[in-house]
C-alpha cells in the first residue's frame, strides 16, 4: 500500500508505476521469477480495488464524535486513495483511505492491522508521525502527519542529480531512522525514494509501513518475496530458499545513494525480469562522465554486496571516509527542491565535522537501545463482529495499543534494580525538572520574555577530570577547589580543598539526592576516601585547570556532578546547581548556568567570559572572546538538553 500521495502536496508526480501490488493492501511485490511481462489481468484487478475506495463524505466522523473535514484528493495507489483532512482546529493531515470491500479475508485484514500497529508504535523525528486511525461504513482511515514538500523521488525528478553534500545530509537522516527501526526489531522492506518525504523544514521522514515486519531475534528470517523491483535485495529474490532480514534495508540505502548521485538506480531496466537478473549477478556500474567522488563510489560498492553478511552495518556506513571527505551542510533549505545549492562551497572542514556530528545527534545515532515491538494476537482480533478495527485502534484509547517486550538480559537488570527503583526515578525526575527549567528559560530569553539579569558569579566549572568508570567511576575537580568522585552506582563523595571535610551524596526516594557532611576519616568510607584523595593528588600533579581564573570563594560550595555524558563531539557535565558544561573537541568550553540565564565561554588558551544569555544572543556571539562556531555549538547544546529529558 503506497502512502506516497498522502504525504505530498497536491501537484505531486504520479505514483511509482513499477511497484506491483498483489495479494493484500500494503503488499507491493515484484513480478515473480519466470514472469517476463506485466500481468495485464492483474492490472485490471489493481484498478478495480483502487476504485473500491469511495470518496469520503465531506465530514468524516470518528467513534468519539470528532470530525475531520475532507480536503483535496492527493493521489492513489493499488489499494488506497489519499485525501487531505482538516480537524476542527484547522490543522491539516493526510488520510490514507482503504476500502473495506478490498479487505476480503483474514490474511489481508491481519496485514493491514499489522501495518497500523507497527506505524503507531514509532516515534522518531525522521519517521512520518502516525496520528489516528478510524473507520466509517465503507472505509478505514489512517491519519498521518502531512509532508508538504513531496518526496526524494520528486526532488530527483526536478533536479536530475543531487550534490554530494546534500546526499551526505540525507543519508544521515535516513540511516538514523532505519537504526531506530532496527533497534525496535522492525524491518521496513520497502525503503525507496518515493517513500521518504520532506516535512516543512526539509527534514526527511520515512513513511509507508505496508511491508514492514517484526523480526524478534537475529537468527530469524522472513521469506516473502516483496518490495519494489529497483530496490529489492538479492536475498529477497531467493525466497524460501534463502530468507532475508535487516540487511535488506541496508541494501536499499546503497540503491538510494546511487540513484541520488547518478540520477537512477543501479540495476534499472525496462523489463522487470532484467532488473532481477542484474541484481542477482550484481551487474551495475558508474557513468564514466560523472564527477562523483571515488569515496562515494567506494561506499556504494561496499553496501551493494550480494552477501548480506558482508554488507557494512549502519554505524560502519557512517564511519566511512565519504561523510567527512567534503562539505556537510548544517541544514537543507526549500530552495533545494528546484536548484542546486551554492553555499556549500563556503563550509569549512571544521564546520562540516561539527555539522556532521550535530546531524547524527539529532537523528539519535548514539541513542540508547530501544525495546522491541511485539504484535499481540489479541491486537489483531476484532472486538465487534461488524467492525473491521478493534477498539484498541480507535481514537481516545491510548493504552495497550502495542506491547513492548524486553530481552531476558534486560529483564534481569530490571529485577536486580528493584530495590533502588524509587530512588532512581526520583533522581531522574529531579534531573528532568532542572533540564525543563533550563530549556524553558532559554526559550523565554530567545523570545525576549525575560527581564535581563546583568550580574552573577562565574559558574563553578569542572576544571579537571579522569574517567575511571571501567573500574570505580568518574573523578573530577571543580573550580571552587573541591574534588569529587561520581561512583558507578550513582552516589558521590565530595572533598573540600582546605580541610578534611567531606560530603557524601546519595540517592533519595524523597528529594532525589541527600547530602551528609562529616569531618575527618570514617571507617565505613575509608576505601572511598582513599580513591578520592588518590585522584586529587593525581589531578593536581598532572592536569591543568580549565581556565586561568583560579579558585575563588563561591556562595554555594555544595556543588557536585550529577551526571556526565560522552558524545562524539563533546563531553557534557550536569551540575547540581543547574549548570551545564560542554567541553567541545576543539578545546572550547561553553557553560549554561543559572538555569540557562547566563552563558560562559572558555577559550583553548583559558580566557573566560561570562555574560547574560540575552546579551550573547543579541550580539550573535561573545564579545571579548567570540567562538567562530558559536551558533552551531549553541544548537548542539539546546539539542543535548532536549534529548536528555526522559519521555
Amino acid at each position: 500500500m503506497n502512502t506516497g500521495r498522502a504525504l505530498q502536496s497536491l501537484n505531486g508526480a504520479q505514483l511509482n508505476s513499477k511497484a506491483v501490488h498483489q495479494h493484500a493492501p500494503g503488499l507491493k511485490t515484484p513480478v515473480k521469477s519466470g514472469v517476463t511481462k506485466p500481468d495485464t489481468k492483474h492490472k485490471k484487478k489493481k484498478e478495480k480495488l483502487s476504485a473500491l475506495c469511495k470518496t469520503p463524505p465531506s465530514v468524516v466522523k470518528t467513534r468519539s464524535g470528532r470530525g475531520y473535514r475532507r480536503g483535496s484528493f492527493l493521489g492513489e495507489g493499488g489499494f488506497a486513495r489519499c485525501f487531505q483532512m482538516k480537524d476542527e482546529s484547522g490543522k491539516i493531515f493526510a488520510a490514507k483511505t482503504v476500502a473495506k470491500a478490498s479487505i476480503k479475508n483474514e490474511k489481508t485484514k491481519t496485514k493491514l492491522l499489522s501495518e497500523i500497529k507497527i506505524h503507531k508504535s514509532m516515534s522518531h523525528p525522521n519517521i512520518v508521525q502516525f496520528v489516528d486511525c478510524f473507520e466509517d461504513e465503507v472505509n478505514v482511515y489512517i491519519l498521518l502527519e502531512i509532508c508538504p514538500n513531496q518526496s526524494l523521488m520528486d526532488l530527483l525528478k526536478n533536479r536530475k542529480l543531487l550534490s554530494e553534500p546534500e546526499v551526505r545530509y540525507f543519508m544521515v537522516q535516513i540511516i538514523g531512522a532505519i537504526k531506530y527501526l532496527h533497534r525496535r526489531r522492525v524491518v521496513h522492506r520497502d525503503l525507496k525514494l518515493g517513500n521518504i518525504f520532506f516535512d516543512p523544514e526539509m527534514n526527511l521522514k520515512i513513511g509507508d509501513f505496508g511491508l514492514a515486519t517484526i523480526i524478534s531475534s537475529p537468527d530469524k528470517k522472513r521469506y516473502t518475496i516483496c518490495g519494489t523491483p529497483n530496490y529489492i535485495a538479492p536475498e529477497v529474490l531467493g525466497g524460501k530458499n534463502v530468507g532475508h532480514s535487516f540487511e535488506v534495508d541496508v541494501w536499499a540505502v546503497g540503491i538510494m545513494m546511487h540513484a541520488l548521485l547518478f540520477g537512477k538506480p543501479p540495476f534499472q531496466a525496462k523489463d522487470v525480469q532484467v532488473i532481477y537478473e542484474r541484481i542477482k549477478k550484481n551487474e551495475y556500474g558508474f557513468p564514466e562522465e560523472s564527477t562523483v567522488s571515488e569515496e562515494a563510489r567506494d561506499l556504494i560498492t561496499d553496501i551493494l554486496c550480494t552477501d548480506p553478511a558482508e554488507r557494512p552495518t549502519l554505524d560502519e556506513i557512517l564511519e566511512h571516509e565519504w561523510f567527512q571527505a567534503g562539505p556537510f551542510p548544517r541544514t537543507i533549505t526549500v530552495d533545494s527542491l528546484t536548484k542546486k545549492p551554492r553555499q556549500f562551497a563556503y563550509i569549512t572542514k571544521e564546520e562540516s565535522i561539527i555539522n556532521f556530528n550535530l546531524c547524527k545527534q539529532q537523528v539519535g545515532i548514539n541513542a540508547a537501545p530501544k525495546r522491541p515491538v511485539e504484535i499481540l494476537k489479541t491486537d489483531l482480533e476484532s472486538e465487534k463482529p461488524k467492525a473491521l478495527l478493534p477498539n484498541s485502534l480507535s481514537p481516545n484509547n491510548t493504552k495497550s495499543k502495542y506491547r513492548e517486550i524486553n530481552s531476558p538480559k534486560y529483564l534481569n537488570k530490571v529485577n536486580n534494580k528493584l530495590a533502588t527503583a524509587h530512588q532512581e526515578n526520583k533522581m531522574i525526575a529531579l534531573l528532568d525538572d532542572t533540564l525543563s527549567a533550563t530549556i524553558d528559560n532559554i526559550k523565554q530569553v530567545e523570545a525576549r520574555r525575560l527581564s535581563t539579569l546583568t550580574e552573577t558569579d562565574k559558574p563553578v566549572l569542572v576544571s579537571k577530570w579522569v574517567d575511571y568508570s571501567n573500574k570505580h567511576g568518574f573523578s573530577y575537580q571543580l573550580s571552587n577547589g573541591c574534588t569529587g568522585f561520581l561512583f558507578n552506582d550513582g552516589h558521590s563523595l565530595l572533598k573540600a580543598q582546605e580541610a578534611k571535610n567531606y560530603i557524601r551524596v546519595k540517592a533519595s526516594t524523597e528529594i532525589g539526592w541527600t547530602t551528609t557532611k562529616f569531618t575527618g576519616f570514617k571507617n565505613e568510607l575509608s576505601k572511598e576516601i582513599e580513591i578520592v584523595e588518590f585522584f586529587e593528588r593525581y589531578m593536581s600533579k598532572h592536569l591543568s585547570d580549565v581556565s586561568s581564573a583560579g579558585a575563588k570563594v563561591f556562595k554555594n560550595r555544595d556543588v557536585f556532578l550529577r551526571r556526565y555524558s560522552r558524545e562524539e563531539n563533546y563531553l557534557m557535565f550536569e551540575l547540581s546547581n543547574g549548570s551545564y558544561q560542554f567541553n567541545f573537541k576543539d578545546h572550547h568550553k561553553i557553560v549554561l548556568s543559572e538555569f540557562g540565564l547566563f552563558i560562559t565561554h572558555i577559550t583553548p588558551n583559558k580566557q573566560i567570559e561570562t555574560l547574560p544569555l540575552r546579551y550573547v544572543l543579541d550580539n550573535g556571539n561573545f564579545y571579548e572572546h567570540p567562538d567562530e562556531y558559536f551558533e552551531v555549538k549553541y544548537d548542539f547544546m539546546k539539542q543535548a538538553l532536549r534529548q536528555k529529558l526522559t519521555v
